[in-house]
């Protein structure tokens, strides 16, 4: 057996793992009852993430975790996209455990072995990607990137967080001031970049497993919901419809997954971003194709696929739009030609 099938059979095993948790412990009900409560993340859930090793997985071996690298949760993050945890998975799992495990210190053996144990919430600023920070209201600590390189660190009491109205209520976002000092945590330019590459390549991954879920809802739909005496899936409108829907949510995750399982690859950015934009489009078909395949119901509050609705909307506006994005890889080409043909 290849390192590679090694890989390819971890990555599966993680991913029926995530399923069978989320299955059980993160159904309809789990997340209709969050909204009711106001309140997305739950020690519970986060605990039972915990619990498997999932939130621990990034984290080195000598501080609690399993050492894994970032190639091995990109299945994971799809799963969790499909069954839209409102949990801070990608900020603490992947940023923040990515961030403290490459500039040792203090704060890290602090927080690292914390985070491994499912014992807290540290979430990311990444400067102009995340003019409003996700769960920011739940952390017990906010790692603060800048442009360069310098990251601190900042406990709960050292900030002013003001919760603001999010499309997704399973995914608060607040705007934060830093109100403290701080603690200095490194000075490190390759890991701040590294890390907004991360953050685009997993929340494309997410945003893939949001669009398969819509299209998932969308077809058991239409199987069901009869006209004319017959199910109107079985009309060739629909059937075509649906199909360039699932090509282009294929598409999203393939390139989703390749791009975080490339994150240090000379070329991981550009396709982090890539990846990100297309995830973008193809949440935004499939939102308006869902919603135009299920008809009326769609729109309503006792229907879930508002959960997914609102899931993919958010998503696709964090972490750099998609009109954002294509406009860097554009700026990015034009510039690479212009030197080529100066060169």
């Amino acid at each position: 057996m290849t390192l590679h099938d090694t890989l390819d059979q971890d990555r599966r095993e993680l991913v029926e793992l995530t399923d069978d948790l989320l299955g059980r412990h993160c159904d309809l009900d789990f997340l209709r009852a969050r909204i009711d409560d106001g309140t997305a993340h739950t020690p519970g859930l986060w605990s039972r993430l915990a619990e498997t090793g999932l939130v621990s997985a990034l984290v080195a071996e000598e501080q609690g975790g399993a050492g894994l690298s970032p190639a091995h949760l990109s299945g994971v993050l799809h799963s969790l996209g499909r069954h839209a945890v409102p949990e801070p998975y990608l900020e603490t799992a992947v940023l923040a455990a990515t961030v403290l495990g490459a500039l040792p210190g203090p704060v890290a053996d602090t927080w690292l072995p914390r985070i491994a144990a499912g014992d807290a919430i540290v979430v990311v600023r990444l400067g102009e990607l995340t003019p409003l920070v996700p769960y920011a209201a739940d952390a017990d600590l906010l790692l603060d990137l800048a442009d360069d390189g310098a990251v601190r660190a900042f406990t709960a009491d050292e900030l002013e967080v003001t919760p603001v109205a999010a499309l997704d209520p399973l995914r608060p976002l607040a705007r934060v001031v830093l109100a403290g000092a701080g603690t200095e945590v490194g000075d490190d330019s390759a890991v701040v970049a590294r890390t907004r590459t991360l953050a685009l390549a997993g929340a494309a991954c997410l945003l893939a497993g949001a669009s398969q879920r819509l299209l998932d809802l969308t077809v058991e739909y239409v199987a069901v919901r009869e006209q004319f005496g017959r199910p109107v899936g079985s009309f060739q409108a629909v059937k075509h419809k649906a199909a360039d829907l699932a090509v282009m949510v294929d598409m999203a995750t393939a390139a989703a997954l390749s791009a975080f399982d490339a994150v240090d690859e000379p070329d991981g950015p550009r396709r982090a971003a890539a990846a990100k934009a297309y995830a973008g489009d193809a949440a935004a078909r499939a939102n308006v194709d869902a919603l135009q395949l299920h008809g009326g119901i769609g729109f309503t509050w006792e229907y879930h696929l508002h959960i997914w609705l609102k899931r993919a909307m958010g998503l696709a506006a964090s972490y750099g739009t998609t009109t954002a994005l294509r406009r860097d890889l554009a700026r990015e080409l034009l510039a690479r030609v212009a030197g080529e043909r100066r060169g």
